[in-house]
């Protein structure tokens, strides 16, 4: 074969999109998968389904099956003082509860990557007491996501891995001090698909 040919064939060897595969298995996996965490590491595990099955959501195993349900809390109405009491610096974040560390994590998505800060419990519980339904995301698989930004009031539990797929979308698209006009487009679509998604849970 020419080096010119040798040279195509390496460029289109290049251009094949890795398969994805269940990191128990090693089974081919599709690009809508199921995931498992890791509580621990905090690390996202990507499954087949017949090996995601063989996990609970609540299990005390090494690894917790991600469940897929979207909640919309469409008749949430937090407060600016609840959510001031909060200390997170920017308008979008998600709050879970680490059964490791036993303590509520808030985390909010910036160009870096995600940053994390530690949520006061006595801060947490005075919330709680007012907006019970914020309770209900299960520990480690799903998460408070609250959508804050430019004047939005979205409030949603959802699982963990559309969390990190949040952060993904940010530190990809969002460009200087503002978020650039694409890193904006790119969170309100993700934004939108969510709610095409998600159900609407109406008692607060």
């Amino acid at each position: 074969m020419s080096a010119q040919g040798l040279t195509a064939l390496r460029n289109f060897v290049r251009r094949q999109p890795e398969i994805e595969r269940c990191e128990l298995c090693a089974a081919e996996i599709g690009e809508q998968h199921r995931h498992l965490i890791d509580p621990q590491e905090r690390r996202l595990i990507c499954a087949c389904e017949p090996c995601a099955i063989l996990f609970a959501h609540a299990a005390e195993t090494k690894y917790r099956r991600v469940p897929r349900d979207i909640r919309s809390l469409d008749a949430l109405d937090l407060s600016d003082q609840a959510w001031n009491s909060l200390a997170i610096p920017i308008g979008l974040a998600f709050i879970f509860r680490s059964s490791v560390a036993n303590q509520m994590i808030g985390v909010y998505p910036s160009p870096a990557g995600a940053t994390e800060t530690v949520i006061d419990p006595e801060t947490w519980t005075e919330i709680i007491a007012e907006y019970p339904a914020l309770e209900k995301a299960e520990a480690d698989v799903e998460a408070v996501l609250i959508n804050r930004m430019n004047g939005c009031r979205e409030y949603f539990i959802v699982p963990i891995d559309e969390c990190y797929k949040l952060t993904g979308v940010v530190r990809k698209y969002w460009r200087g001090f503002s978020g650039g006009l694409e890193g904006w487009e790119q969170i309100r679509k993700f934004f939108d698909e969510l709610k095409a998604r998600a159900y609407v849970r109406s008692v607060v």
